[in-house]
């Protein structure tokens, strides 16, 4: 086999988990909306582990080290004692990783300490990457702020000191004072709420007694409403939005059914809610314990995008109880979960094919992705080093750990399969797991009790499916549902090419599914797949298919993202404002790095995307800004950020080399150099 990289040390972390690391932290906050800051208090239970005695260590177990991130530390205690401690600088170019704050242990210091540190979050938002602060206009009420956190990957730091990497699982109890007319949510079991009339404030705790990695830490304040919809499912929103949340998630009680016969075991979480949250969340869910955050884009008014839910719901299991050691292991994670979730919607629809159409399309998002991004970073099995482990974000992980999940399963069959599954999960809950311990669990699992599984699973392209680049090999899709989808696309292509006869298909009786994969079609011809040299269509096809198919109007997000793209790729000048209006009325980066990126690509719509990104980067998540001027500045080869150092203001150069263009790229330039850190 290959030289298999070393993934295990965890370079994303300041801290020393192998030495020390929290069992329990008990978090006391007040949230202050005035001045975007968390007052808080966290009380560690520190295990000082036997390793820590070695006198070879280099000093490192003598001592607690935590991650931070721009936090302003007022005071610190050890076992009831004030003592030193010590906050290093930031790394110069890793910003993200923020500072390493030490506190010595004494020679007395028994196996379990109490560590107490007081402090504040920076009210700067490239500091305190985790919280997201909204002003009542980004509200749906207009009447309040919001408040909402996004911890992973390594964000965590910014909101509090901790070991904010996957190894280390703690528990938690939270107590959380805000302003009387909000109500806070946590990814725990709410206790309590009490009011406090004498200043206008209430507190309301929560306890969160499984295990979890920092970055699953989750805290939301704002304006909210809430209603059942099981006895253990509860959706989250803002007040004018109850109705429409709870009918489109009227499923979840089921979907949380259908994964505990997949994976025979119980949810272990005892409570299973959902928070709708305002337009800018970056990503479509996210998968705290207890709360799952959802976007809002979610909301098509017929049930037709909650395969989201069932993912979320699938981590339950896959990430959250079974969590990859490092980032380096993140397919472990979304691999598995995307494979889960598409077996809790094939047996919840009760569709005859092999969940193919969702994963037809996950084919061709994977496609898109490897085409697009760094060539080391689509093997599944990553070499993060100290790099920023959003900026290795991609459908890798989700698709192509998915079909080595499902190469396995159709190896041994489905229902040999899932006896491996259930395995799995007993034997890894509430730890951590590895791409190796996966392999040799897997090889192990049969040995005893079915030869012929055993060695189809030893004689598995491991090391080509962890380590090698590019694109995995694909099973031969059931193209049921798919062809006459794809069919269609032909004919439109043959259309715009010839402008003879339009198709006259009625597609009013498809799936919304359907219609994405005609979308796909239709661009994956337009890149170049099927032999197709067209490169895009004749603004008079796009004119005659929304007359047709009203794409441009449609509530459903995945089917009008696409045919922006079709749209953008073809300069219909038309439907820049629906482009615009669609990127800064949500912040979900499946959608709005795409476009901002296929806008930036046009040199019609490249203004328009650079004023676009000016204007609206202080309402999307700082982690989508960063990304997306990102996105916007990669194509300069990597070398962008040395190249483009100019001063914005004042810059003759700007000036003299296309005016707006280059001075507006500065200034993206210069956003990315504060959150991308490179």
């Amino acid at each position: 086999g290959k030289i298999q990289p070393k993934v295990e040390e965890d370079k994303s972390t300041l801290s020393n988990p192998l030495f020390t690391r929290a069992k329990h932290v008990d978090w006391n906050v007040v949230v202050n909306f005035k001045e975007h800051i968390l007052n808080a208090t966290a009380t560690y239970q520190i295990e000082i582990l036997p390793s820590s005695n070695n006198d070879d260590d280099d000093g490192q177990g003598k001592s607690i080290e935590l991650d931070t991130r721009g936090l302003n530390i007022s005071s610190i205690t050890l076992d009831g004692n004030t003592t030193d401690f010590k906050l290093d600088d930031a790394i110069e170019g890793k910003l993200h990783l923020g500072q390493r704050l030490t506190i010595p242990l004494p020679k007395s210091a028994t196996e379990l300490v109490t560590l107490v540190i007081q402090y504040t979050t920076s009210p700067d938002a490239d500091k305190c990457s985790a919280a997201q602060w909204l002003t009542p206009a980004q509200t749906s009420g207009k009447n309040y702020p919001y408040l909402f956190t996004q911890c992973q990957a390594i964000h965590a730091r910014s909101i509090l000191p901790c070991y904010d990497c996957p190894r280390v699982k703690m528990t938690y109890n939270a107590s959380i004072t805000v302003p009387s007319w909000s109500t806070a949510v946590m990814s725990a079991l709410p206790v309590q709420s009490k009011s406090r009339p004498s200043d206008g404030m209430h507190t309301f705790t929560f306890e969160q007694p499984v295990p979890i990695p920092a970055y699953l830490l989750a805290l939301a304040v704002g304006e909210l409403a809430s209603r059942d919809l099981s006895p253990r499912c509860r959706v989250w929103c803002e007040p004018s939005i109850l109705d429409a949340a709870a009918d489109e998630f009227h499923q979840t009680e089921t979907f949380l059914t259908t994964a505990e016969d997949i994976t025979s075991m119980p949810y272990a979480w005892q409570r299973y809610d959902l928070l709708l949250l305002p337009g800018s969340f970056p990503y479509g869910g996210m998968e705290n314990p207890c709360l799952t955050f959802v976007t809002p884009t979610l909301l098509a008014g017929d049930g037709s995008l909650v395969c989201v839910v069932a993912h979320e719901i699938a981590h339950s299991w896959t990430g959250n109880l079974v969590t990859n050691l490092t980032w380096g292991h993140f397919w472990l994670n979304e691999g598995w979960t995307t494979w889960l979730q598409r077996r809790i919607m094939n047996k919840v629809e009760g569709v005859s094919h092999d969940m193919d159409l969702d994963t037809i399309g996950g084919a061709l998002a994977l496609e898109k992705d490897i085409a697009l991004i760094d060539e080391k970073m689509t093997s599944l099995v990553l070499t993060l080093g100290d790099g920023d482990p959003d900026e290795s974000y991609s459908r890798v992980p989700y698709e192509k750990g998915f079909h080595l999940i499902y190469s396995l399963e159709r190896l041994v069959g489905q229902e040999t399969f899932l006896e491996l599954v259930a395995a799995y999960l007993k034997k890894f809950a509430y730890t951590t797991v590895t791409s190796e311990e996966f392999r040799q669990f897997c090889i192990s699992f049969w040995k005893d009790t079915n030869p012929v599984a055993y060695t189809k699973v030893k004689e598995f392209p491991w090391d080509a499916w962890l380590y090698d680049y590019g694109m995995p090999p694909l099973p031969k899709f059931n193209k049921e549902l798919a062809e006459a989808a794809e069919l269609l696309a032909a004919a439109w292509v043959d259309y715009d090419a010839k402008l003879l006869h339009a198709p006259t298909t009625d597609i009013g009786q498809w799936t919304s599914a359907q219609r994405v994969c005609f979308l796909d079609a239709m661009l994956n011809m337009l890149q170049g797949g099927e032999n197709c040299s067209l490169k895009k269509f004749e603004i008079s096809t796009l004119k005659l298919m929304q007359e047709m198919y009203g794409f441009h109007l449609s509530k459903n997000s995945e089917i009008l993202f696409r045919y922006c793209m079709l749209a953008v790729q073809s300069e219909d000048k038309d439907i820049y404002p629906t482009v615009v209006r669609f990127i800064t009325s949500q912040g979900r980066m499946k959608y709005i790095r795409p476009l901002y990126r296929a806008m930036f690509a046009s040199a019609a719509a490249r203004s328009i995307a650079i004023d676009t990104f000016m204007r609206s980067k202080d309402f999307y998540h700082p982690i989508a800004t960063k990304m997306i001027a990102y996105d916007m500045t990669r194509d300069q080869k990597r070398t962008f950020l040395s190249r483009l150092k100019m001063k914005v203001v004042g810059s003759k150069v700007g000036m003299a080399s296309g005016g707006l263009g280059l001075i507006a790229l500065a200034a993206i330039t210069s956003v990315a150099m504060r959150r991308s850190k490179k």
